[in-house]
This record gives C-alpha cells, structure tokens and sequence, in this order.
C-alpha cells in the first residue's frame, strides 16, 4: 500500500511527485485482496491481528490489524486533502430507476420458461437471467 499509493516514504521523505500514484480505491482493493488471502488461503480468519497473552505469539489476520485500519484513515485523509476525489456508491437516480424499471418490464421478461438445469461453468448470456416471473 505505501509503495503504490502513498506519497510518503517509510522513513518519513516524501517521495518524488512525478510519478504517479495509485487511489484509495486502488488501496482498498489490495487490502481487501490481502484480507482474503490471509483469512481464507491462509486460514487467519478475520479475528484482528493481535498478540496472544499465553503464547506471546502473533494471533488473527494481519489485514484486520487496528495499525493497517489507522494507517487506511489516514491515508484517505491525505487524499482527500490532495485534492483526490472521494469514491463513493454510484447514486440512484429518478432516471436510473427509471430505466431499470424499463427494462426489467420487458415483454420477454414476462414469458414463462420451462426450467432448464445448466452447469455451473456453462457459458452465461447477458439476457438470460432469473427475469421477474421465472422460477
């Protein structure tokens, strides 16, 4: 994360502002990514990353750690403060309901299908899917 995203190096010098840096977004996503890593691959869970009190030994999933969700805030911060544009859930608008609305009342949709097992890994199409009326 502080490699791509950040504009401070680890020793505290900023690092050189031609080149480019990845958003918070893009921070996000490899965090999230390393989550899954340490947590299903590497079974650590998502209990946070802490030290044992009998063991004394390092215990849960490095990701889930209070320092990496310190430094994530932080980091959005900075961007912001940048000048980077926050990212946020695309809005829903009247008119994207609208044409949601448009096309899930398709008249195809309406038409009942005889059911038809497929595999799992059988090749999807865009316009076959569960429509408002299949079962």
């Amino acid at each position: 994360l502080i490699h791509s995203c950040d504009e401070i190096n680890l020793d505290g010098t900023p690092k050189d502002p031609s080149v480019e840096r990845a958003s918070y977004t893009h921070a996000q996503k490899m965090r999230a990514a390393a989550t899954f890593g340490f947590g299903r691959m590497h079974n650590l869970g998502m209990l946070a990353w802490h030290r044992s009190e009998i063991t004394g030994s390092m215990l849960g999933n490095p990701s889930v750690s209070e320092t990496l969700s310190s430094y994530m805030l932080s980091l959005r911060r900075r961007k912001i403060q940048k000048g980077e544009t926050t990212t946020s859930a695309r809005a829903v608008t009247a008119e994207l309901l609208e044409q949601l609305f448009d096309f899930n009342n398709q008249p195809e949709f309406y038409k009942r299908r005889q059911y038809e097992p497929t595999a799992r890994n059988a090749p999807k199409k865009l316009t076959d899917w569960a429509g408002s009326r299949a079962r």
